[in-house]
């Protein structure tokens, strides 16, 4: 499968998502004390194992996410990888997010990764403890763990800083 015919339906599918999860947000309005949306910028390093074969390497990503409830929310991300010599080069996905706590959130989620050899599907699973900075504003340090189509699997430790609305 080509990345234009993988990414287009992943695409109509986030969106779609994302559209009715808005819609669901847009009905309890003026019920909440959260911001519905988040955007933030991710950067981080990791740990790619495949086989016998360990490669370190870094992220720098967008993530975008709705909440429909307090507990619960969808989101989309795209990141661009780096690393000595492999060619893994970017990835992207649609975790769902669940809130243990106002600080605490576990999120997991299909994706893929596309590299200059072949697109690969992965799993993502993470956990995040978002730092309130002010209303709007916060910072995430993040550990996530993606698990790669063929048996790699990549381990990530970063930080997210995002604005809500």
């Amino acid at each position: 499968m080509t990345r234009t015919s993988l990414f287009t339906p992943g695409a109509l599918i986030a969106l779609s998502g994302l559209l009715c999860c808005d819609a669901f947000a847009s009905e309890e309005a003026g019920h909440h004390q959260f911001p519905h949306h988040h955007v933030a910028i991710f950067a981080g390093a990791g740990l790619e194992r495949d086989g016998d074969h360990e490669e370190e390497g870094s992220a720098l990503g967008l993530k975008y996410e709705v909440k429909w409830s307090q507990k619960w929310g969808i989101g989309v991300y795209a990141e661009r990888l780096f690393g000595s010599g492999h060619n893994r080069s970017w990835a992207a996905g649609i975790p769902v997010s669940f809130y243990a706590s106002e600080s605490w959130r576990f999120f997991s989620g299909p994706g893929f990764e596309s590299s200059t050899e072949k697109d690969k599907f992965l799993m993502r699973f993470g956990i995040a403890y978002e730092i309130s900075l002010n209303e709007h504003w916060s910072a995430s340090p993040e550990i996530l763990v993606d698990f790669i189509e063929g048996g790699a699997k990549t381990y990530v430790i970063g930080i997210a800083v995002g604005y809500g609305f």
